[in-house]
């Protein structure tokens, strides 16, 4: 027996936001490759292949362009059409991504739903103004603010801001359970052995002495435990142990619908 293909009708605005969001990416993408050659080729120092592609090249490519494909595996599920925006203005990790969540947990919307894409649309559009504006700021009186960022305290303070900004939001994303009418119970249980895991694989590397090689396969490591963790997270909701039930604080909303 032949089975019928199905026809899969996008939402009116999910569809703009395709049709727009490919065209504004490809507009980007030719935008931030051609004017390197256009100021290269204006100073007359355009660079032989061999010495683009060497050593040094390879090994960023080596970490890039893995963390590139892992961030398109994850962060679309989560941030739906606004993961177009999100690729062009970058910062998806530390920005864009808690911004387009958190709009989502306050407004009670799932993700990659027509009312979720809106929502995360606005929530990313609203942090790339912000960013813009706060940088243009930041170059006009950068003669002025200078001097703040060369104070010992501020420096220190550095140092721990990285660490203090994934911590919070490795917290923040543990602490979210769901959002629109589901509740995951029991997620962070999914989580658990990829930490282990690559905690041991991290622990043995050091022991062995290679401790920087994991440095530079990060983005392997990431595509490795994206699998991971979704067969683990499969296995715990088979046997119970992972749960996704009614979310209570929407029952209200759902019943009035009803009536």
């Amino acid at each position: 027996m032949s089975k019928k293909n199905s026809v899969v009708t996008l939402d009116p605005f999910q569809a703009w936001c395709h049709r727009w969001g490919r065209t504004g990416t490809v507009i980007a993408l030719v935008y931030m490759v051609a004017l390197p050659f256009i100021f290269l080729g204006v100073y007359g120092c355009i660079p032989s292949l061999g010495e683009v592609f060497n050593v040094a090249t390879i090994g960023i490519l080596a970490i890039y362009i893995p963390v590139g494909f892992s961030e398109a595996l994850s962060y679309v599920p989560l941030m739906g059409t606004s993961s177009y925006l999100g690729f062009i203005t970058g910062n998806i990790m530390n920005l864009k991504l808690p911004c387009a969540v958190n709009a989502l947990k306050l407004t009670g919307k799932q993700a990659n739903t027509p009312e979720g894409d809106v929502v995360s649309s606005i929530a990313v559009a609203a942090s790339s103004i912000m960013t813009v504006a706060i940088l243009t700021i930041a170059a006009l009186l950068i003669s002025f603010i200078s001097p703040i960022f060369e104070l010992p305290a501020v420096q220190t303070m550095s140092s721990y801001l990285l660490p203090a900004l994934f911590g919070s939001m490795t917290l923040g994303l543990f602490a979210s359970t769901g959002s629109g009418t589901k509740v995951v119970k029991g997620g962070l249980k999914g989580v658990i052995p990829v930490i282990v895991l690559v905690s041991l694989v991290t622990l043995g590397a050091r022991l062995i002495g290679q401790g920087g090689i994991m440095l530079g396969m990060v983005g392997f490591v990431i595509l490795a435990m994206l699998p991971v963790s979704i067969i683990t997270s499969r296995v715990m909701w088979k046997k119970g142990k992972i749960q996704v039930v009614d979310n209570p604080a929407m029952a209200p909303a759902a019943e009035k619908t009803e009536e």
